[in-house]
């Protein structure tokens, strides 16, 4: 068992933290486990992830359900539908979070619109139980995502494109 750190600042350009150098180490690895940590260095955010990994994908089986390709895409396991809500989710959040000035991952991280995504909560409580939404992200957002997520159950066309997001939301 071996450990790699990675450290992946702010990219504006991309809208989030590139993560094509942690895809490309865990294609020939199978991840073990993945620890996040979130600092802000210079007016930066920095996103560090700690790998701990065996090389090869012989055990690919082994390791936690689907913790290699969470890692590198949350979303690389969700259906079509909840891939639809998890980019209507991504949107929503970052332009929540240009509108509040906070970073987008403050709002809620990528793994954690995967998870509402795959979850499609409709009340509040239901958000609640998503790892890492507390009570105070329902109080802040809860009802714009919610109303974002109903607005979509019934939608059979491709996610919101820029501000419509927002606007239903």
């Amino acid at each position: 068992m071996k450990v790699k750190v990675f450290t992946l600042p702010w990219r504006p350009e991309v809208g989030g933290f590139d993560d094509a150098e942690l895809a490309s180490f865990l294609a020939e690895r199978t991840a073990i486990e993945v620890s996040e940590h979130f600092f802000v260095h210079e007016k930066t955010p920095v996103l560090v992830l700690v790998v701990t990994y065996r090389a090869g994908n012989a055990g690919a089986r082994a390791s936690p359900e689907g913790a290699r390709s969470r890692a590198a895409d949350p979303s690389a396991e969700l259906t079509d539908d909840e891939r639809r809500r998890y980019e209507a989710l991504r949107i929503w959040r970052n332009q929540h979070a240009r509108k509040t000035g906070r970073p987008p991952y403050v709002v809620f991280t990528n793994r954690q619109a995967a998870d509402i995504a795959r979850k499609a909560p409709a009340t509040r409580a239901e958000l609640g139980d998503v790892q890492g939404i507390g009570t105070s992200r329902v109080e802040d957002f809860g009802d714009e995502v919610l109303a974002l997520l109903g607005s979509l159950a019934g939608a059979t066309s491709d996610p919101p494109e820029g501000g419509a997001a927002a606007g239903d939301a």
